[in-house]
């Protein structure tokens, strides 16, 4: 087996970068007031952290004691993250989404002792919980200290604990809501945060501007890697200044979901369309078009490619955008990952691969029918060190050897590029022995205008195992038509666009069509949670 050797805890590889940087900003994000930025300095990360960690070591937090993180990305929730790793703490950073319930549910199960939170809300949620004995925010409330109020003058050493201790403890809530808490050591965050850098290229002259939040483990990741590379980051979930953002700190790495790149290059496209010169470049110079484009995106020609992760990308993003010459890296990963597998390359010709393994790691297809899919399962440094308090649900995903089994399904090709077909456990077995992947339908017909979003999914007819379209239309159009108006128009267009699909990939009736008249119920990783939609 393949591995990568780490002494350094996630401390260390870390304190590093911020000593060598000094006074060079390490993070922005934008007031949501619009009167510029809160950002920190490495120095100032590095001494604040330290400050936190001398208070939170007198106030008497224990060596591998639970402390949560409450709130949207901001630099007291980096000072905070730190200094309870400093401190010797497990920080775990909680989903802001969350509402009370879940909250309080999860500080509780997973033996919390201390929370830092954002806002007067989040604190709302946390007062009362038993056993916390720390509480801070970060926001000013009336009688309750702030982060700032925490920052010790006291000296602080940092004692390194094991690189196998578990670090950063991460909470799922999957689409049947039943939260485990993700117990990632130093070695495991380590490898991984090393491995992508090697992929990924990060260097201390990149601004790379994120739009994953911290709390979610792909944001936490991306915060760690630029930390320990140097670079820059700027936070930001402001969609609609997006542009303003990337043009006045010159970004040279976007990194986003794949919602953001379609909304992106739907844009683009339709300025192709609206512009004479542009459609001419678009056909005999994509380059020099993407070359303007690229201009005007971000101040200069300094972007290096976008980064997309979380879920699976269009290929027709993919590929038009490298068309013109604008690089796009896909990964793959999973919290229990600590997170990433694979990464790509910014303009392979594998359109549709999320790449390789990442150095370290090792991937291999479990049971693999005759197309040569089957459950992806991987092994390395960087797999988790199980569920907390969940021995059972650890042994159901990690096997005696050390291989961890995502649950996803896929294929390798001959150069060992992963292909990622879906969820195993959403494949639809028709009555004939075809397998059809959902997500594999729901790329396509997604790309109907008339379609806000669209969930397919197995059900019965007569008996009979059949695909079943569940679809929110375009809020707009819920105004403007009747449900059996709309039922018959997006009918009318999925039989059209599925001749872009295989006969037993396409919905073959219009009973098996459900019109939605809300969004669909999300996780907080926004997966549809499939089990609440069935017949109708």
């Amino acid at each position: 087996m393949s591995t990568l050797v780490r002494t350094e805890t996630l401390v260390e590889m870390v304190e590093r970068t911020l000593r060598a940087q000094g006074d060079k900003i390490a993070l922005k994000i934008p007031k949501h007031d619009g009167s510029g930025y809160d950002q920190i300095s490495f120095a100032d990360l590095q001494r604040r952290s330290d400050q936190f960690a001398a208070t939170l070591k007198k106030r008497g937090l224990r060596k591998d004691e639970k402390f949560a993180i409450i709130g949207k990305p901001r630099t007291d929730w980096a000072v905070a993250f730190l200094g309870i790793l400093k401190a010797g703490g497990v920080a775990m950073p909680l989903d802001a989404s969350w509402q009370a319930p879940e909250i309080q549910r999860v500080l509780r199960n997973m033996d919390a002792v201390g929370v830092v939170v954002a806002d007067a809300p989040h604190y709302e949620m946390v007062k009362d919980q038993e056993p916390l004995q720390h509480i801070a925010t970060m926001d000013r409330l009336p009688g309750v200290p702030t982060v700032s109020d925490w920052l010790s003058d006291e000296p602080f050493e940092y004692v390194p604990p094991d690189p196998d201790d578990v670090v950063v403890m991460l909470c799922t809530s999957g689409t049947t809501g039943n939260s485990k808490g993700v117990m990632l050591s130093h070695a495991n965050i380590v490898s991984n945060a090393e491995s992508a850098l090697s992929r990924l290229d990060f260097t201390s002259q990149d601004v790379v501007l994120a739009i994953p939040p911290w709390y979610h483990v792909f944001g936490m990741i991306v915060l760690i890697a630029c930390l320990r590379a140097g670079a820059q980051l700027i936070y930001t979930d402001d969609y609609k200044n997006l542009p303003k953002y990337m043009t006045e700190n010159r970004v040279s790495i976007l990194v986003g979901v794949p919602k953001l790149f379609h909304a992106m290059y739907e844009k683009l496209e339709h300025m192709i369309q609206e512009n004479r010169l542009a459609r001419f470049l678009w056909r005999y110079a994509p380059t020099l078009l993407g070359a303007r484009i690229k201009k005007r995106l971000v101040g200069g020609n300094q972007l290096k490619y976008f980064l997309s992760g979380g879920a699976p990308l269009d290929t027709k993003v993919m590929r038009n955008l490298r068309r013109l010459g604008i690089g796009m890296i896909e990964g793959y990963g999973l919290t229990e990952t600590s997170p990433a597998l694979t990464f790509s390359t910014p303009f392979n010709d594998k359109i549709g691969s999320v790449g390789p393994a990442i150095p370290g790691v090792e991937i291999r297809i479990d049971d693999p029918n005759e197309e040569g899919i089957g459950e992806i399962v991987a092994r390395g440094p960087n797999i988790m060190k199980g569920y907390y308090k969940n021995p059972e649900a650890t042994r159901k995903v990690i096997d005696p050897d050390g291989w961890f089994h995502t649950g996803d399904l896929g294929y390798l090709d001959e150069d060992g590029w992963l292909y990622i077909k879906g969820r195993k456990k959403n494949v639809i077995v028709l009555e004939g022995g075809k397998n059809v992947y959902p997500e594999e339908v729901e790329f396509e017909l997604k790309q109907i205008p008339l379609i806000e979003e669209i969930m397919i999914k197995g059900g019965k007819r007569k008996g009979v195992e059949v695909i079943k379209a569940f679809v929110y239309p375009k809020p707009e159009l819920l105004q403007k038509h009747s449900p059996e108006e709309l039922k018959k128009m997006i009918w009318e267009a999925i039989k059209e666009k599925s001749k872009d699909l295989a006969q037993y990939k396409r919905v073959h009736s219009q009973q098996d069509l459900i019109i939605l008249d809300k969004p669909f119920e999300k996780s907080s990783k926004l997966d549809i949670k499939r089990y609440l939609y069935d017949e109708a």
